[in-house]
C-alpha cells in the first residue's frame, strides 16, 4: 500500500546494494526506436491527489519521447476512467482519448478488463517492445482478506469496510486485485519491464508468479511514500535502447534519499535459480522455525509479513556451501538495490524503522503465532517451487 504521506499510503549491468560496474550498458543513451510504454493508474482509493501530481510531471517530459514512440494512460479517478495517449501537438502537451469508461460500471481491477485495456494499446500502437508502470495501492503476495485481518488485529478486532486496505496490487473503491488475478491479466502480454508504483511489491512470491510477464521487475520491499517514483526524471530513461532501469531505480533513491526509499530491479529470468537454491535452505532446517524477531521486517505489524529473504536465508542454515549458492543466485536476480537507513511505516506501529541491511526483496517466514498465513503462503506458486510446507 501506498502511503498517503505523510499517509495512505536492456540490459542490466551487474550491479548490487547500489555499486555499480565499469562495464558500459549496451544501448545506453541511445534512444528506443519503435517503443510503447503503458502507465496504468488506479487513484480510486484515496491516492487521486498524487497521482494528479504524477500526470503532471509525466505531461512535463512528454516532449522528451523518441519519434515514433508512444505514451498510454489508462486513469481511473474515481470521477472517470479513460485510456487516453499523451502526446505534444502544436508545441502543447495534450491527452488523446483512446476509450472513455463508466466508473460506476468499470472494475479497474477486474483481471479481464485490465487484459482488454492492454490489448486496446497493442491494437492503437504495434510496437517492437512495451514497459508497464502499475501504480495504486500494493502489497505482494498476501492474500487481500490476511492483510484485513492484520488491520483489524490492530483496530481491536473491529475493521470497518471504509477502513480496509488492499495488499497484492491494485484497489478500485473496495474492490481490489489479487496477484494471481495480475498474472492473469498479464498472460497475454511480454513486458520489457514492469515498474511498480505501489507498496511490498517487491516481494519473492509476488515477483516469482509475475516472472512470465516481463523481463525485468523494478519493485519496492516497503512502503513507498505517496509522492510516488519521480517521473520527471525516470520517463525519458524509460525511452532510451536500454531504458535505463537502473538509472531509475538511482532517480528513485535520490528523490527519497532523505526520507524513505527502497527499491530494487529484478531480473526475472533468474527466478527459477533462486528458488532451486533456496529449497536445499528448507531441507536444511528441517521443520525447525526461526526467530523471526532476528530477521528484518518491512513494516510494523506485531506479528510481521514481510521478511528479508537474504536474511531468512542465513537463519534456516549455517550451510555455507548452500549459502553461497543461494547468495549468487540472488545477487544474478536482484541486478540493482539501495535503500536508506531507515524507512518510514503507517502499519502497525506507525514510524521509522531502522534498515540497516536489505537485499531488496522480501518473503514469508513462518510463525507460531499465525498459523492461518503460513497456510495461505503454502498456495503460492514460490512456496510449491521451493517445498514448503
Amino acid at each position: 500500500m501506498r502511503k498517503i504521506a505523510c499517509f495512505l499510503f536492456a540490459t542490466a549491468v551487474a550491479l548490487f546494494s547500489g555499486c555499480a560496474s565499469d562495464e558500459p550498458v549496451p544501448g545506453a543513451g541511445e534512444p528506443a526506436q519503435d517503443h510503447t510504454l503503458i502507465i496504468y493508474m488506479m487513484g480510486d482509493c484515496g491516492l487521486e491527489t498524487f497521482l494528479d501530481a504524477n500526470l503532471s510531471r509525466i505531461m512535463s517530459v512528454i516532449d522528451r519521447v523518441p519519434e515514433g514512440c508512444h505514451v498510454a494512460l489508462y486513469y481511473d479517478r474515481g470521477n472517470y476512467a479513460r485510456l487516453t495517449e499523451l502526446v505534444v501537438e502544436d508545441g502543447m502537451t495534450k491527452q488523446r482519448l483512446i476509450q472513455s469508461y463508466v466508473p460506476a460500471k468499470t472494475s479497474s481491477v477486474d483481471p479481464e478488463f485490465m487484459a482488454g485495456v492492454l490489448d486496446l494499446v497493442r491494437q492503437e500502437f504495434a510496437s517492437e517492445s512495451y514497459g508497464l508502470i502499475l501504480s495504486s495501492h500494493g502489497g505482494g503476495w498476501v492474500p487481500s482478506e490476511e492483510f484485513d485481518r492484520y488491520m483489524a488485529r490492530m483496530q481491536g478486532g473491529f475493521l470497518s469496510e471504509a477502513e480496509m486496505r488492499p495488499n497484492f496490487f491494485g484497489q478500485d473503491g473496495f474492490d481490489c486485485m489479487e496477484i494471481p488475478d495480475l498474472v492473469r491479466a498479464l498472460s497475454g502480454f511480454s513486458f520489457d519491464y514492469i515498474l511498480f508504483d505501489a507498496c511490498f511489491m517487491s516481494s519473492v512470491e509476488a515477483l516469482y508468479d509475475l516472472r512470465e510477464t516481463a523481463d525485468y521487475i523494478v519493485a519496492s520491499p516497503a512502503e513507498v511514500l505517496g509522492a510516488g517514483f519521480p517521473y520527471k526524471e525516470i520517463l525519458p530513461l524509460l525511452f532510451r535502447a536500454d531504458h535505463g532501469l537502473v538509472e531509475s531505480c538511482r532517480a528513485f533513491m535520490d528523490f527519497f534519499r532523505t526520507t524513505s526509499g527502497t527499491i530494487a530491479l529484478v531480473d526475472c529470468s533468474k527466478l527459477d535459480r533462486l528458488a532451486q537454491t533456496f529449497g536445499p535452505l528448507l531441507v536444511a532446517a528441517e521443520g525447525r522455525l526461526v526467530d523471526a524477531t532476528k530477521i528484518q521486517a518491512y513494516e510494523g505489524f506485531t506479528t510481521h509479513l514481510y521478511f528479508d529473504l537474504e536474511q531468512y536465508a542465513e537463519a534456516l542454515t549455517a550451510d555455507q556451501t548452500l549459502l553461497a549458492a543461494f547468495r549468487a543466485a540472488l545477487r544474478e536476480a536482484v541486478v540493482y538495490t539501495d535503500h536508506t537507513p531507515t524507512f518510514f511505516t503507517d502499519y502497525g506501529v506507525a514510524g521509522d524503522v531502522s534498515l540497516p541491511r536489505s537485499c531488496g526483496v522480501t518473503c514469508h517466514v513462518e510463525q507460531a503465532a499465525d498459523p492461518q498465513i503460513h497456510e495461505a503462503f503454502l498456495e503460492t506458486a514460490w512456496a510449491k517451487a521451493v517445498g514448503a510446507k
